[in-house]
């Protein structure tokens, strides 16, 4: 029998390892078979009429898609072992351990690619009725492959996981990991994006919860079992490794309760339905599994951690990590059968097209008071927002508390930033930009020029450099890995003034003027992801421009008059082809959401492009100004320098520099003489 060696003398076998995984995998899959009996989702000879795919694809799609999430899982998990919870050497270089972790996730990354590939083969015979053969035929590939966005998604994780597995078998640093974990969570979530549940009327809320959901058990399920992979091995010190897992342990559970809730809100009719309905019902169970967890959990950070130092403490980890593990796999495959069963809930019909494709009812005519004041729920950037806001507060009360100062007007700058970007996604501007052009504009404007203004200035990174306090192991804790990416090349690419003009230039003319804005306006995904654009590519011009924060590369201030002139000509050439545009913007897409109010839509073009010329003159002022203020501060800063190494060392610059020209003249005189 094959035996691996672990860390002393102890030989753990090599079958029990492969048995107990083959227990959890068993689990999960008779969780999901469970799952989907009781929600009514299981086979079913189809109708006569109806071309029926047979037994093996129905069930093959569910057993696949929990083999590929439990593959996905234990790359993050991995990847997370090897980035955070391994001991790692000098400058973030990894151990022997770490080095084997990344190994593992490499090969877990390989299987998660070729169970990605198949599932999604399984899936399009399974939508479009064909059996296993005809569904990997060229012709079906090429015209269907990538018009379904289940087999879309699968096609884009085989390429991500693909990407890790390479990655994963070069590298040698947990910076590399530490991006291969991203990749990884990206990658899970993707299934959840293409799923039915973005059809329902509260799409915006049910992808969030699913992502934030997904992601939460990827963290958390995939982080507990390398844990416990590790304990049962011994090849690397657990009681370090656990404290630093259980923060993230308890943000995990956190987020996955709340974002189960949210899941439940959006799939049920009512809240009877949790008793009366098998969709509910399986709901109720995983509830009941997940809170089993947070018991577990409870007792693992209360009782055994406190303890990891003392005799046996290992083997107590094991016994409760063990049950922990059989308990996710459980809730892993009920995950899977309430995301492969149809939903209770109905969606609701509305009276328009356009209005379906929004997902509500189009608003009234446009008010000062509706739009400045109206009220639409986007749980990404409100959520994202606030939990921003309270970390700036958290560091700033810290630097208080401990007596060190830091000015008020930088927290209530960074605070005023996140109020324009509340405003600008979760007001009523948010609701008439995506039905009105002109009040898009108003919107973008906003979110691109003035918010990041006031984050900018709130200097978030020079406050979390100063309230994080340093690794005392000679590790990467948060503040080494902040210090690495402000020092990091990436960055440097990030705050390049040329790279940051080419953003700053395609956010507007490759947006705005190619088929790009229709298409992204069309899916709330895309959506998102234009606003993420438009906020981040505003912070990093005035991180460029007006920045506190270091940065790698800082420009002169002359460069910055001139790269806000260049920003501000490009800006006024814009506003001025939308001014005079013959043809609406995006018809695609506002040509089909529009409400009775809009009566002209190339005059609705128009008055998009005369908000993006004036809004744009008032945040280029403030900047301006801010510059020069910067500037005159600077010189300030110079000469008191200049005056205080003066009287240290009486004036030596100057003497010297008198010197120099005398020696000079003298020269000059001599050879005169001579000639």
């Amino acid at each position: 029998m094959k035996t691996t060696l672990s860390a002393g003398t102890q030989v753990v076998p090599r079958s029990k390892i492969i048995i107990f995984g083959s227990i959890v995998v068993a689990l999960a899959i008779a969780a999901t078979a469970i799952g989907l009996i009781a929600t009514g989702s299981d086979y079913e000879i189809a109708p006569e009429g109806i071309t029926d795919t047979g037994p093996l694809i129905a069930w093959g799609v569910a057993v696949l898609r929990i083999l590929t999430d439990i593959a996905g899982i234990l790359t993050v998990g991995f990847l997370i072992s090897a980035a955070f919870l391994d001991p790692s050497g000098k400058d973030g270089v990894l151990s022997a351990a770490g080095r084997q972790d990344v190994i593992r996730a490499s090969w877990s990354a390989v299987v998660w690619a070729i169970l990605g590939l198949i599932q999604g083969v399984f899936l399009l015979a399974y939508v479009l009725g064909v059996s296993l053969a005809e569904a990997i035929t060229p012709s079906v590939v090429s015209t269907y492959a990538t018009d379904v966005p289940a087999t879309r998604a699968l096609i884009v994780v085989f390429f991500i996981a693909a990407v890790i597995a390479l990655g994963g078998f070069i590298t040698a640093t947990t910076d590399v990991s530490a991006a291969g974990v991203v990749l990884a969570l990206i990658a899970v979530s993707l299934p959840t994006l293409a799923g039915h549940g973005s059809g329902l009327g509260d799409h915006a809320l049910a992808l969030t919860a699913g992502v934030a959901h997904v992601v939460a058990a990827a963290i958390w399920v995939g982080g507990l079992v390398v844990l416990l992979f590790h304990a049962i091995k011994r090849d690397i010190p657990l009681g370090r490794a656990l404290e630093r897992f259980s923060p993230l342990a308890f943000i995990s559970i956190v987020l996955l309760a709340l974002s189960g809730l949210s899941n439940a809100y959006t799939r049920l009719n009512s809240f009877d339905e949790l008793v009366s309905n098998g969709y509910g019902q399986v709901i109720l169970l995983k509830v009941a599994l997940i809170l089993g967890l947070g018991l577990f959990g409870y007792q693992l950070r209360r009782r055994v951690l406190p303890t990891m130092g003392a005799p046996g403490a290992g083997k107590r980890f094991i016994r409760v990590a063990v049950v922990e593990v059989f308990i996710m796999a459980s809730a892993i495959g009920l995950g899977v059968a309430l995301a492969t069963s149809a939903y209770p809930r109905v969606e609701e019909v509305l009276p328009t097209f356009g209005e379906s494709l929004l997902g509500y009812l189009y608003p009234p005519a446009p008010t000062t008071a509706n739009v400045a004041f109206g009220f639409h729920f986007e749980p990404f950037f409100l959520t994202g927002s606030l939990i921003a806001a309270a970390l700036y507060v958290a560091g700033y009360i810290r630097l208080r508390t401990r007596g060190d100062a830091w000015p008020v007007m930088r927290l209530v700058s960074w605070l005023a930033g996140i109020a324009v970007i509340i405003w600008c996604t979760n007001s009523g501007i948010a609701l008439y930009s995506q039905v009105s052009v002109g009040l898009h504009m108003v919107n973008h404007m906003t979110l691109t020029m003035l918010g990041p203004i006031f984050l900018v200035l709130g200097a978030p990174a020079t406050l979390a450099l100063r309230a994080l306090k340093p690794s005392r192991t000679g590790e990467r804790g948060p503040r080494e890995w902040l210090v690495l990416f402000l020092n990091s090349k990436v960055n440097a690419l990030a705050t390049n003034p040329f790279f940051v003009f080419f953003i700053y230039v395609v956010g507007l003319y490759g947006l705005y003027l190619t088929p790009a804005f229709g298409w992204l306006m069309g899916s709330h995904i895309g959506h998102v992801v234009m606003q993420l654009h438009f906020i981040f590519a505003g912070y990093l011009f005035y991180w460029v421009l007006i920045g506190i924060d270091p940065r790698p590369h800082p420009l002169p201030y002359w460069g910055r008059i001139i790269l806000l002139l260049l920003a501000i000509s490009v800006h006024a050439f814009f506003s001025v082809i939308l001014m005079m545009g013959t043809t609406p913007m995006a018809i695609e897409w506002y040509g089909v959401v529009r409400p009775d109010w809009v009566v002209d839509p190339l005059a609705d073009s128009v008055f998009g492009g005369q908000v993006a010329w004036g809004i744009a003159e008032f945040p280029a002022l403030i900047v301006f100004i801010a510059i020069m203020v910067q500037w005159s501060r600077s010189d300030d800063r110079e000469a008191k320098r200049s005056d205080r190494q003066a009287q240290r060392d009486g004036d030596a610059e100057l003497r010297a520099y008198n010197e120099r020209l005398a020696a000079l003249n003298q020269g000059s005189g001599g050879r005169t003489r001579s000639e």
